[in-house]
């Protein structure tokens, strides 16, 4: 096994780090701590990196691996954790498969990260996940939730609701949809749904329509609409049947839909 060695500027950094139980530190803040130069400290970072005892995220952005992490520096600090340090001064929240995890709507144990933001990020993957960024125009509403010590936004769980309909691929499908929406019918705010559905798209709210006469659990009054909309854009594109209601090419059977319930 060959044998990682570690020079006094490395030692001091890490004793540094490793005293202030750092986590996500930043090029500027490990300068700042450690009294370096931007060149020294990104010598410093490239080399510790090289020798796993930082964990690159993206740019200028590292993860501390403590001496506990091992030889391999390998870190399993749970990836929401991240997300706030991750997004600081930024527009977001965690949204589809992360959050119907957190919010104990679905029983998949997600391994990637979504995060819905109003800034350019490039996807990346850390700590064995993937964290991926879903760019949008305007941000939906969201709430903060306690991850550890630390909090992160997180979309609400009617927004969530909205989203999954809107990009079903992102969380599993509609089939997903349809199993969170279920979930959540006790919990949700009914008319805060029905009002931020309003401003959705209208295949949104063709989706959520046709899902909840399905479930019989809300009745919508359907609008007039233009044209159809494949109910799962994300599956196959062949017609099972129609919903004239809702204006719907049905490509996703009802069996299909509620066949978790079975379980």
């Amino acid at each position: 096994m060959q044998k990682i060695r570690l020079g006094d500027m490395e030692l001091g950094a890490l004793f540094v780090l490793e005293e202030a139980e750092a986590g996500i530190i930043t090029l500027a803040e490990l300068a700042k701590k450690l009294k370096l130069s931007r060149v020294q400290t990104w010598k410093l970072a490239s080399r510790l990196a090289r020798k796993r005892r930082l964990i690159r995220l993206k740019r200028g952005i590292y993860l501390f691996a403590p001496m506990k992490a091992g030889r391999k520096g390998l870190w399993t600090e749970d990836s929401l954790v991240l997300v706030p340090k991750l997004m600081e001064n930024k527009n977001y929240y965690v949204g589809f498969w992360a959050a119907l995890n957190h919010y104990g709507l679905t029983e998949q144990i997600p391994i990637t990260v979504q995060i819905v933001t109003t800034s350019r990020e490039r996807s990346f993957e850390a700590l064995q996940s993937r964290f991926e960024f879903v760019q949008v125009r305007k941000l939906g509403e969201w709430r903060e939730e306690k991850i550890g010590n630390k909090t992160a936004r997180f979309a609400t769980i009617e927004q969530l609701i909205l989203d999954c309909l809107a990009l079903p691929k992102k969380s599993g499908g509609t089939k997903e949809a349809c199993k969170a929406l279920w979930n959540a019918r006790k919990r949700m705010d009914w008319q805060k749904l029905q009002a931020l559905a309003s401003e959705s798209t209208d295949a949104v709210q063709r989706r959520l329509g046709y899902l909840c006469d399905l479930l019989a659990i809300r009745k919508f009054k359907a609008k007039k609409f233009a044209g159809l909309r494949w109910l799962d854009p994300s599956s196959s594109k062949k017609k099972t049947g129609k919903s004239s209601k809702w204006g719907l090419r049905l490509n996703v059977s009802e069996k299909e839909l509620t066949e978790w319930r079975a379980y």
